[in-house]
């Protein structure tokens, strides 16, 4: 095993099971990191239970260690953390934070028999189900392990497969790529749109759910077609779609039922199937956000991230400037900035939004209530947050100016749509 430069993480954390995945600065692709050594997509059960020893185990030892009655399961962790659940074991209680922080710091010690020397560069969790709650508690279960928002993020399933479709060879992404995910919640399509005529390209994510039409539910009906089913699905997605490359991940592909739908939508287009995606392209997305960039001429857009830039008109250094307040293709939940501004003989700031798609630029002016004070005697704080992808929010505080004019503490709140 090679000893990389940097240690670049992908983590795709799910109810059911996990994967990891590290960069190879050898082979320059991510390479499946489990309890062994020789399986190619290590599929880590996510459990923890603890042992009549008091101790805790993970993955398979878990749950064999619940099924022969020597310790007691811990499952559903991503539920337990959306749910905030607390648990009590002999006396002792354990949040759903600590029990992610115990199955964190248990499955990335085998990095360790990997690569023993080296210190974690950047971790990229990703899930499915963008929560804030869970996002939060992700982040706090990793600061528990020494692993801050630096060297850490939490991005979707989406994000992931952008980031694993468009490392690969741009033979594979000439025209739109098409992901089937066919996991415990049910059959989802993505297609990445790219549009070519942007300097940067612009890569936009589109999600539609099918998980009524076809689940694990269903899956489990001998009363319904599956490839008839899985078929129309496919046609309805498809239709009038020029895609390069299909890919299919999820466990609910498993068996030869889905083989001659797949088989039949192979002419004209590449075709890929497994079940380690979402973890590489975790990894990929890690590599590009510790600076290691191969797609810096390409803006990623998926369905949580807003598509305008945002910008606030001050004087600086002798000049009027528009300064960046926060870049387009964040996901809207991450976006808080903020600015401290003094007014200068004006009752309005000034804020600009910026569409990367559209190359839009939209002008709003926010009035300012100032206190009675003379001028160029407050200092006023701008925070810019979001309510949705949509929606910004705004917020103007009075700091007051120092021990002259003490701060009142007053603020207001404006939402801008973008």
């Amino acid at each position: 095993m090679n000893s990389p430069r940097k240690l670049i993480v992908g983590y795709d954390l799910c109810d059911d099971y996990s994967q990891i995945s590290c960069f190879s600065y050898k082979t320059f692709e991510p390479i499946p990191i489990g309890p062994d050594e020789d399986e190619d997509n290590p599929l880590i059960p996510t459990a923890l239970a603890l042992n009549e020893a008091g101790v805790w185990v993970y993955g398979n030892e878990a749950i064999s260690c619940a099924q022969n009655g020597s310790g007691i399961l811990v499952d559903k962790l991503l539920t337990k953390l959306k749910n905030q659940e607390e648990l009590n074991f002999h006396g002792q209680s354990y949040s759903a934070v600590k029990l992610l922080e115990k199955y964190f710091r248990r499955t990335l010690t085998l990095l360790k028999s990997y690569f023993p020397t080296e210190v974690i560069t950047k971790l990229v969790v990703t899930i499915s189900d963008m929560d804030p709650v869970i996002i939060e508690g992700i982040y706090e279960a990793l600061y528990m392990l020494g692993i801050e928002k630096d060297r850490a993020a939490v991005i979707s399933h989406g994000s992931s497969f952008m980031y694993y479709a468009l490392s690969q060879d741009k033979e594979l992404w000439l025209n739109d790529v098409g992901l089937f995910d066919f996991n415990e919640d049910g059959l989802c399509f993505y297609k990445i749109d790219i549009n070519r005529r942007l300097n940067p390209m612009v890569a936009v994510l589109e999600k539609r759910d099918f998980s009524e039409t076809l689940n694990y539910s269903i899956l489990k009906s001998k009363n319904i077609d599956l490839s008839y089913t899985f078929e129309t699905i496919a046609k309805t997605a498809l239709y009038k779609q020029i895609i390069s490359t299909l890919y299919f991940t999820g466990r609910g592909f498993q068996g030869d039922w889905p083989n001659e739908v797949i088989k039949s939508l192979c002419p004209g287009r590449r075709v890929f199937m497994g079940q380690n995606l979402y973890t590489k392209g975790a990894c990929y997305g890690a590599k590009e956000l510790s600076g290691d960039k191969k797609l810096d001429n390409i803006i990623l857009l998926d369905n949580d991230m807003i598509t305008s830039s945002i910008w606030i008109r001050a004087y600086l250094d002798g000049n009027i400037q528009e300064l960046l307040l926060t870049e387009a293709a964040l996901p809207w939940y991450e976006v808080n900035s903020e600015i401290d501004l003094i007014p200068d003989e004006t009752w309005e700031i000034e804020i600009i939004f910026k569409n990367v798609m559209t190359k839009e630029i939209i002008s709003e002016r926010i009035p300012i209530n100032l206190p009675k004070r003379p001028n160029r005697m407050t200092r006023l704080r701008i925070n810019i947050s979001c309510i949705d992808k949509s929606k910004v929010k705004l917020t103007i505080t009075d700091l007051g100016f120092g021990d002259m004019y003490p701060a009142t503490g007053n603020s207001a709140e404006y939402v801008i749509e973008i």
